[in-house]
């Protein structure tokens, strides 16, 4: 039985803990948050004790793991805490506000950083995982594009979490630029970005993008596009589709249900799913279990995302940041030797 302490208790604490919940070698012992009103209640729901801070978890020796699902400010100085006290630790991402922050954390782990997870979901949807495996397999041949597709439903977040999150590159679409180092296998050499704001004028007070499009060249000579909006009316819309010397592979978007009526002259499918958690919630469902059976030494090391794959995905969106303020091509390798980072070269 892993004992788990929880380090946040807002959306997606919430969508760990009831996975939690689920499985039977884990439970969760206490869980923290100075800022949500939801705390009580949600440590009722799960018979966890309401800890003082996040420090009480991170100090406490009756817990074996810590799972980091505060705001990203928070991310990197407590995942370190909790690994420097050898305790196994799921980090959210970003892994930190900045880049260098994330570097300089992940040297001064040193040993410890093996202990961490971090939180890329999508590794974990089945269908993806599925295309990932028939890549890894050779049974495309060699890639030629990835497109990969994620738009949000109707919905904003506020001012005060978008002033937080990062920006749409290192809040919502880092979950892609791993999923294309995954896909692929391959690192990308050089990034250029796009990005408007045209759903909602909130993300200009945020100085975010709420609509953006980056294309990555990767080493193959691959040529791989990312599209994120943060609103779609119509739904959450999210798929890949990767075309190779030896065919295409797609991993579809999911519709509400799998109801198709054809009447007269027209065909009516079910349309998208209002709520992401539709689509979303079995890969936390697998991302979570993984993470106990990673803290229980049932899942080798590689089978989960590291602090390294953390730190390649931000120097994407680092990459695709400077090249939105630039506006021009950026090299993953000037983004490297900016921060210092000469040993992922």
């Amino acid at each position: 039985m892993v004992s788990i302490g929880l380090i946040g208790a807002g959306r997606i604490a919430s969508v760990h803990a009831r996975h939690l919940r689920e499985n039977h070698n884990a439970r969760i012992v206490a869980i923290a948050d100075p800022f949500a009103p939801g705390l009580a209640g949600l440590a009722a729901e799960h018979g966890a004790r309401m800890a003082g801070s996040a420090e009480d978890i991170i100090n406490d020796d009756g817990i074996d793991a810590v799972i980091v699902a505060s705001s990203t400010d928070t991310h990197c100085p407590l995942m370190t805490a909790a690994a420097k006290k050898g305790k196994f630790v799921y980090c959210e991402k970003p892994l930190a506000s900045s880049l260098a922050e994330a570097y300089a954390a992940s040297i001064g782990l040193g040993e410890d950083a093996e202990k961490v997870m971090v939180g890329f979901n999508r590794r974990f949807d089945r269908n993806h995982a599925a295309v990932q495996a028939d890549l890894a397999a050779g049974r495309l041949g060699r890639v030629q594009t990835v497109q990969i597709t994620s738009r949000g439903p109707n919905a904003i977040p506020s001012l005060a979490y978008l002033k937080v999150s990062g920006g749409l590159f290192f809040d919502k679409m880092i979950h892609f630029f791993d999923m294309v180092r995954w896909l692929t296998g391959e690192e990308p050499l050089d990034v250029v970005a796009f990005g408007s704001v045209i759903a909602d004028p909130v993300f200009a007070e945020a100085n975010d993008i709420d609509t953006g499009i980056v294309t990555l060249r990767m080493q193959s000579g691959a040529l791989c596009q990312i599209e994120n909006t943060r609103r779609a009316v119509y739904g959450y819309d999210d798929r890949v589709e990767i075309l190779g010397t030896g065919g295409l592979i797609e991993s579809s978007r999911i519709t509400e249900g799998a109801v198709m009526r054809i009447l007269d002259d027209k065909i009516m499918t079910e349309g998208l799913p209002k709520d992401p958690m539709i689509r979303m919630a079995p890969s936390y469902k697998a991302s979570i279990n993984a993470f106990v059976d990673f803290a229980s030494g049932k899942l080798p090391r590689a089978m989960v995302p590291s602090i390294n794959d953390g730190l390649r995905a931000q120097v994407i969106a680092a990459a695709a940041d400077l090249s939105l303020r630039e506006r021009r091509i950026v090299a993953c390798d000037e983004i490297t030797r900016t921060a210092g980072m000469a040993a992922m070269n």
